[in-house]
């Protein structure tokens, strides 16, 4: 159902146009900001995910293109918001090679913390064939990271792993644009200066790359930011932050049918 802005956002114009030197948080500070009510007409918790990934020049256009027919979520400063997660996975690994694998049935366990909002969850997303995804997630004490009682019978509520053999494996940060559809039953985010770290050793920074996601229900292309993308020559990618980044900092491992995506991931990063 379209949702009405209660600070309609002005046109992109020639005079608004980025540039190679406009920093994107600059472009992100020209949207509305979305309301409560908006937000929640927008959870989205079962959609249709697709990613794509740019060099930052490219997202500042597609961004940019998007004003008239978008809302931000705001943090307290701004637009554009700090996310910390910690990802769990089993000694060998179970959630990455699932995923490598190409399994119907696929989980990602992590702890995500929000420190703009002073907020952390347990958060499970699943995938249950190659276009629905399922997101839960439950509430946690700020900054806690440990598996405790509650939260092991969260997931195990809902997922088939070994709950008991979830370990940390691996902290992924990064900054956020997020924006909600005001006429589409859409979400949008833009991942920037995107990191990851092994717990047991390991970076890999990803530069100017800007993963870009759409999470709509049901999925279309004709909406503004799919004809954006488009119009951008951007192609579906396979983009987990969790799996990519392990595949780049482990490549003693079987990536299969992730290596298309390492390979032209990773010619993208300097």
């Amino acid at each position: 159902m379209p949702l009405t802005s209660p600070k309609p956002p002005r046109p992109l114009d020639r005079a608004l146009a980025p540039t190679h030197g406009e920093a994107i948080d600059r472009v992100a500070e020209r949207f509305a900001v979305a309301t409560d009510a908006q937000r929640d007409a927008r959870d989205l918790l079962r959609r249709v995910d697709t990613k794509f990934v740019c060099d930052r020049a490219s997202a500042l256009a597609i961004l940019a293109s998007l004003t008239p027919d978008y809302a931000a979520l705001a943090v307290p400063g701004g637009n554009v918001a700090t996310y910390r997660s910690l990802y769990f996975d089993t000694p060998e690994l179970r959630c990455f090679h699932d995923h490598r694998c190409g399994r119907r049935l696929r989980h990602k366990v992590r702890i995500r913390h929000y420190p703009d909002r002073a907020l952390s969850y347990l958060e499970l997303k699943t995938k249950r064939n190659d276009v629905i995804t399922d997101k839960r997630r439950l509430a946690i004490p700020f900054q806690h990271e440990a598996l405790d009682a509650e939260r092991v019978a969260f997931l195990r509520a809902h997922i088939a792993l070994p709950v008991e053999a979830l370990a940390p494996a691996m902290r992924v940060g990064f900054r956020r644009i997020s924006l909600i559809g005001l006429r589409t039953a859409e979400r949008v985010t833009l991942d920037l200066d995107l990191e990851a770290t092994l717990v047991d050793g390991g970076r890999q920074a990803f530069g100017d790359l800007v993963v870009i996601e759409v999470k709509q229900a049901p999925f279309c292309v004709r909406t503004p930011v799919m004809r954006a993308i488009a119009a951008a020559g951007l192609r579906e990618r396979s983009m987990s932050k969790y799996t990519i980044a392990t595949a780049l900092l482990r490549p003693e491992l079987r990536q299969n049918r992730l290596l298309p995506d390492v390979r032209a991931i990773g010619r993208m990063i300097p």
